[in-house]
């Protein structure tokens, strides 16, 4: 399994099973089993995007967020939105859940689909079948812990439209809170807001708004944890961001020409689907282009190397699989313009495997 830290998204989130009495499904972090102990009130809160060098280049020494560091995580692979939020919200890894990528290939529907829209990936065309939220349906670690005791008080709270009554800005997410943790005796809220995440892919990593975003969040959080002494908040993120240059594989037709499908997955971590005859011309002809910059795997090395975890997988989960996958080792990222009706190039992205889009820091405070 992709390995930069001891402790990732799936046993950070199995921790709060744990503190619940609920079995957990992976190894905890023993650090934030003992931070837990005791506590009734907790809140963490995920700031998507947010990760490790992200704090680092925009937060100051003495910010809030960075003087209440705690320990550093790293992401589900690939660290993206989709994989890595459904792994916390689970406690399990995405070869278990299904949810690989912003895409992935449905051999039912032969199509490549955007998961969190039901849409065409490349043809940006709305599904009419059973969305996909159903096919991979799942129980999140809220539902497990109010099964175990109701009186728990667990919920979610995402920023609208994600949520539909969830909260717009930081301003309505402090009012909406501080709501939840007045007058409970005991409560414990999943709380996600999609910033600086998008900020970044329409600005890039370095610009202004987003510097202005994260330290926002951080007397955001400060406002929330002093006036709330009596709950226990953890802040963390899904993964980091890169600023990206893009290579086209359409410049090559004789390249695309061997594949037997559109790409999917991720600009980042590309699933390519091969025609069995041409297997190891492509594979050949891929490193001659673009080896220097991405790492090279057949569908068994990604199944021998457990790259999307461990676990029992997902029965869709091997259909998903490309017969390669492309993974980024630095600031470069594949499209396939000829392969889609709207091509976005975000100035900053993640999915790959550089640290800055891996690692996340773990501030607690009020423990």
């Amino acid at each position: 399994m992709i390995k930069l830290s001891k402790y990732n998204l799936v046993n950070f989130s199995n921790s709060f099973l744990k503190h619940y009495g609920v079995d957990s499904f992976h190894e905890t972090i023993p650090e934030l089993d003992e931070v837990l102990k005791g506590h009734k009130k907790i809140v963490f809160m995920l700031f998507d995007g947010m990760g490790k060098a992200i704090i680092k280049r925009h937060l100051s020494e003495d910010s809030f967020i960075r003087k209440n560091y705690s320990f550093t995580i790293q992401s589900t692979f690939p660290p993206t939105t989709a994989a890595a939020t459904t792994a916390v919200l689970t406690g399990r890894y995405p070869i278990e859940t299904g949810w690989t990528a912003w895409s992935a290939y449905f051999k039912e529907l032969d199509k490549n689909v955007i998961l969190f829209l039901n849409v065409d990936y490349n043809t940006d065309e709305k599904l009419e079948t059973k969305p996909v939220r159903e096919i991979l349906k799942y129980e999140s670690i809220c539902d497990l812990i109010n099964k175990k005791d109701p009186s728990n008080n667990a919920f979610l709270m995402q920023r609208y439209p994600i949520q539909f009554d969830g909260p717009k800005e930081l301003d309505d997410s402090y009012e909406k809170l501080t709501n939840a943790i007045k007058g409970v005796e005991k409560c414990f809220i999943y709380y996600y807001f999609d910033s600086p995440d998008k900020e970044m892919h329409e600005f890039g990593v370095d610009a202004p708004v987003v510097n202005k975003m994260c330290n926002d969040i951080d007397k955001f959080v400060e406002r929330m944890v002093e006036e709330n002494p009596d709950t226990l908040f953890i802040t963390y993120a899904d993964h980091g961001q890169v600023n990206v240059k893009y290579f086209d594989i359409c410049d090559y037709p004789k390249l695309t020409s061997m594949l037997r499908r559109p790409v999917c997955g991720e600009k980042r971590s590309t699933q390519f689907f091969v025609k069995p005859e041409y297997l190891a011309e492509f594979k050949k002809m891929f490193l001659e282009l673009y080896g220097n910059h991405f790492e090279l795997l057949s569908k068994q090395e990604m199944l021998d190397q457990k790259i999307f975890g461990e676990g029992k997988p997902h029965p869709l989960f091997d259909d998903m699989l490309g017969d390669y996958i492309a993974i980024s080792k630095d600031e470069y990222t594949l499209v396939a313009s000829g392969q889609f009706k709207r091509l976005e190039y975000l100035k900053g992205t993640h999915a790959g495997f550089t640290e800055d889009e891996m690692l996340i820091d773990v501030s607690v405070y009020n423990k």
